[in-house]
């Protein structure tokens, strides 16, 4: 029989007992569910349905006073600024622009947490005196669009309300529905759209749908 000082043990011998009882590794290891591009919508595309957008707001809303564009946090922001700019360009349209915080109406805030990148709402001018046209990126369930409803309403009553989204994506579970809709896009609950609107270099924005 051969000993060894401890130092002097052979390092493949060291803790090499068998839990009888353990689980294989890769029972153990998570499953990762891959995640793929199932469409990808380019510039061309997404720049002819903010067109689309902006002229059909041009059209309603020749000689309106005191319109509103108000940006749906977070989603509506780059949209927003995009029609702002669109609206004054080609149609010679002036627009006020506004945020809508909806974070403390969500119903489903605990499961679908929103990054904070503004402060409160923040209208430019009473509300009661104002055509607020609610501009978000994507319109699915229409949560979102129930909570922007409820924050105009508690500062105050507008004119009128109504709503633009670039990417109508299905699965609605209220009774909601935009008045300027850029693209319809059938989806499932599970997939995801993801909007890339860069306003200072459109030609880099594009949308995403996603399989997982």
């Amino acid at each position: 029989m051969r000993f060894y000082r401890r130092a002097d043990w052979p390092r493949s011998s060291l803790f090499t007992f068998s839990n009888p009882f353990a689980l294989p590794a890769t029972v153990l290891a998570p499953i990762k569910e891959a995640v793929t591009v199932r469409k990808t919508i380019s510039f061309p595309e997404v720049d002819a349905a903010i067109a689309k957008i902006a002229s059909e707001i041009a059209a309603t809303h020749k000689g309106t006073d005191n319109l509103v564009l108000a940006a749906i946090a977070n989603g509506g922001i780059g949209l927003t600024e995009i029609l702002h700019d669109r609206l004054s360009s080609d149609h010679n349209i002036q627009t006020l622009k506004a945020v809508v915080d909806i974070s403390f109406y969500r119903d489903d805030i605990g499961v679908n947490p929103i990054a904070k990148e503004v402060e409160a709402t923040e209208l430019a001018q009473n509300p009661e005196d104002a055509t607020i046209i609610l501009v978000d990126d994507v319109l699915f369930t229409g949560r979102s669009v129930r909570a922007a409803l409820s924050e105009i309403h508690a500062l105050g009553r507008p004119k009128k309300i109504e709503l633009t989204t670039l990417v109508d994506r299905g699965n609605r579970i209220l009774p909601i529905q935009s008045d300027y809709i850029g693209l319809i896009e059938p989806t499932t609950p599970d997939e995801k759209v993801v909007v890339k609107l860069i306003p200072n270099n459109l030609a880099k924005s594009h949308i995403d749908i996603l399989n997982s």
